[in-house]
């Protein structure tokens, strides 16, 4: 239309106190039914991604199913966290039966790009894969796109398209486990047997998929006075490669702990480039630690020169590699 509103739904098909996700240009967006009044608010929680669309309406607040934040839809103001960025709300007309919105110029970070998938990496004796696309563009001339600029430790949002029936919705967001120091942009992630996952395991190098981003805070602090302690689980390793992978490519003057558990050591994802980061990074210390059984020192699946920790991270062990000065003078990760 000329004024820029544009049909999205139907009054009929919201019902006062209801809630439906459309997708309008390549935008997630949640149309709310508050006593007769229409809303229009992002679908996707700014926390981690959550589709605020399957969850609770009370009032003019919707709480996330993931995390539970709550957002008000009259102006996407985050009421409760864990999310802590506002919802882009939008502007909304009805003309007879028909809900119109009006969308705003997109930003750079909000822009969907084309990315081409460049080789599939598989974790042998695990269900981990790495995915790594180019950094350039395939719906544009430019090289530079906003993914070339993200911070370590920030997430995007992955289309990749032919996901269908899938409860929750056919786009899933990644953190970026590459460094923006390297030449491309990756992510890891586990084979599940949702329909999203199993369409992921079935893409080959060349395949195109639609990326926006990057999103997220959880990013290295600006200090450096102040060390960085992570203290990882399994797959949630991948922001800390990244900021790793950074500080190490940067030499920055950051001394960074990390405490890696898993369940046994064939599942240390990126132990390989984390153990030759150590030897060109000084203020780099790994801890690795494995937990799948309570009786850890006899796990047949632990090799015989182990030397790393056995068990969950606990009190205990932080306490073995921090002293008090580290522990005053740190910021956590976790």
């Amino acid at each position: 239309m000329d004024d820029g509103f544009i049909r999205i739904a139907d009054t009929k098909d919201i019902q006062p106190s209801q809630m439906k996700e459309v997708q309008v240009d390549g935008e997630s967006i949640c149309i709310v039914n508050v006593e007769g009044k229409y809303y229009a608010i992002d679908s996707i929680c700014t926390h981690e991604g959550g589709p605020l669309a399957d969850g609770v309406l009370e009032g003019h607040e919707i709480e996330c199913p993931w995390h539970n934040s709550k957002v008000d839809v009259r102006i996407g103001e985050v009421i409760r966290p864990p999310a802590n960025e506002p919802e882009p709300a939008y502007e909304v007309k009805i003309e007879g039966n028909n809900i119109l919105i009006k969308l705003p110029g997109k930003s750079k970070s909000s822009a969907q790009i084309e990315l081409e998938l460049l080789e599939v990496i598989r974790v042998e004796g695990t269900d981990m894969v790495s995915f790594k696309f180019s950094k350039q563009n395939n719906q544009a001339d430019e090289d530079k796109t906003p993914l070339s600029e993200y911070t370590a430790g920030q997430f995007a949002f992955f289309d990749i398209g032919g996901v269908n029936n899938d409860p929750k919705g056919p786009i899933r967001h990644f953190t970026i486990s590459s460094s923006p120091t390297e030449n491309f942009i990756m992510f890891t992630t586990r084979i599940r047997d949702s329909l999203y996952k199993k369409r992921l395991s079935t893409l080959e190098k060349g395949a195109k998929v639609k990326v926006r981003g990057p999103e997220g805070q959880f990013v290295l602090h600006e200090d450096y006075s102040k060390a960085a302690v992570f203290l990882s689980g399994g797959i949630v390793v991948t922001p800390f490669r990244s900021m790793i992978k950074y500080a190490t490519d940067r030499q920055l003057p950051l001394k960074i702990v990390m405490f890696d558990s898993n369940r046994n050591p064939t599942n240390i994802l990126f132990k390989k480039e984390f153990d030759d980061w150590t030897t060109i990074n000084k203020n780099l210390i790994i801890i690795y630690t494995v937990s799948e059984d309570k009786h850890y020192e006899h796990q047949s699946t632990t090799p015989n020169d182990w030397k790393g920790e056995y068990g969950r991270i606990n009190k205990g062990m932080i306490l073995k590699y921090l002293d008090n000065i580290l522990l005053n003078n740190s910021i956590f990760y976790i």
